[in-house]
């Protein structure tokens, strides 16, 4: 037996959109991995957090959020998911306490136990306690203790860091004695790429709101070492039409500028470097740049 053995596990993160899946995620692992709007499915594919402290290691996945709708977006969302479930140990489904729990959160509960998966240990967060009186969040508790039986159920508020420490110790406490999945310095599976990127498209997201869609691309093409404490990044912004391509520069410019500005402080917040930011605004068709 090692006398200093290494726990290590896997947490997939699932709920409808805008429960708060990212914000959790984020002060889990107390660093800004997963982008936040006010978008529905901001986050559009997996995004891995990483906690290693001690002799333990956990892997959050936020995933995209669950709703209904029979599209091809939706299937790829879906597949996002279940990827990010079968190679759980945990899954932490978040509900949101001031929200009706829809079918389809109990329908995937359903289909995850008619899976013939290794067997998972499936929590309860509801999130936004701070938002919602004592008696409302009882009932809310009893009502999906009637229709699931969780392992665990926790009171939380990510956005307040209420409940997070307990939540934290539990999986700590609960891990598998495996090694660690990556180095301890690690904390999150993307590369610098494509963390930049995120950053513009969350303030892409934040500043135009509704008229741009989530599925907005944004691809660092070069990233400039200028000094050790200086960045200069050239991003290009991918769109699907000419219309979102002129929402997004803006009459004379003044959005894509300002996009810019926020953009540009935000990966200065990240990296702690001085950034020069220069972004193009591109159309994309079929996977094909037409500019």
């Amino acid at each position: 037996m090692l006398s200093n053995p290494k726990n290590s596990g896997i947490v997939t993160i699932i709920g409808e959109v805008n429960v708060g899946k990212s914000s959790l995620l984020n002060i889990l692992v107390k660093k800004d991995v997963s982008i936040i709007t006010h978008k529905s499915n901001t986050t559009n594919k997996q995004i891995k957090g990483i906690k290693s402290y001690k002799n333990s290691q956990i892997i959050f996945i936020d995933t995209p959020g669950l709703y209904i709708n029979k599209g091809k977006t939706n299937r790829n969302f879906l597949s996002e998911i279940w990827s990010a479930v079968t190679e759980a140990d945990f899954l932490c489904i978040v509900v949101d306490g001031n929200r009706t729990v829809s079918n389809v959160v109990y329908q995937l509960l359903e289909q995850i136990n008619e899976k013939n998966l290794p067997k998972k240990r499936i929590i309860l967060a509801i999130n936004k306690i701070d938002l919602i009186s004592k008696d409302k969040l009882l009932k809310k508790t009893q009502e999906i203790n009637d229709k699931y039986e969780f392992d665990k159920i926790f009171m939380i508020s990510a956005l307040k860091n209420d409940g997070i420490d307990d939540l934290l110790n539990w999986f700590t406490k609960h891990l598998p004695q495996k090694k660690w999945l990556y180095p301890p310095h690690i904390i999150s599976d993307q590369s610098l790429d494509q963390q930049l990127n995120e950053k513009t498209r969350q303030i892409i997201l934040l500043r135009i709101h509704d008229e741009i869609p989530y599925n907005i691309e944004v691809s660092s093409d070069n990233i400039i070492n200028v000094s050790k404490s200086k960045l200069r990044i050239f991003q290009s912004i991918y769109v699907h039409n000419q219309r979102h391509r002129s929402i997004l520069i803006g009459k004379k410019g003044e959005t894509i500028k300002s996009i810019s500005i926020g953009a540009r402080k935000k990966i200065e917040k990240f990296t702690n470097k001085k950034i020069d930011l220069f972004l193009e605004v591109k159309i994309k068709k079929k996977g094909v740049v037409v500019n």
